[in-house]
């Protein structure tokens, strides 16, 4: 029992820390749009925002993850 505990915890572990830096290359995306030849695609200032919030929520992720 408890070995099936702590490989669950791993696995919690491995997939915050996977999230967190999938979150982070979205808002990193989102903040360099125009690098990738979207310039007209998005808002620049909706971008920017949502592409902070996405690093923001990236970084709590991988924070969690550290945590445990």
């Amino acid at each position: 029992e408890e070995k099936r505990a702590q490989q669950q915890g791993r696995i919690q572990t491995i997939y915050h820390y996977g999230m967190g830096i999938l979150w982070i290359a979205v808002g990193l995306f989102f903040i360099n749009h125009e690098r990738f030849g979207l310039e007209g695609a998005f808002d620049a200032k909706l971008a920017m925002f949502f592409g902070g919030f996405c690093i923001l929520y990236g970084l709590f992720r991988l924070w969690r993850g550290f945590k445990r």
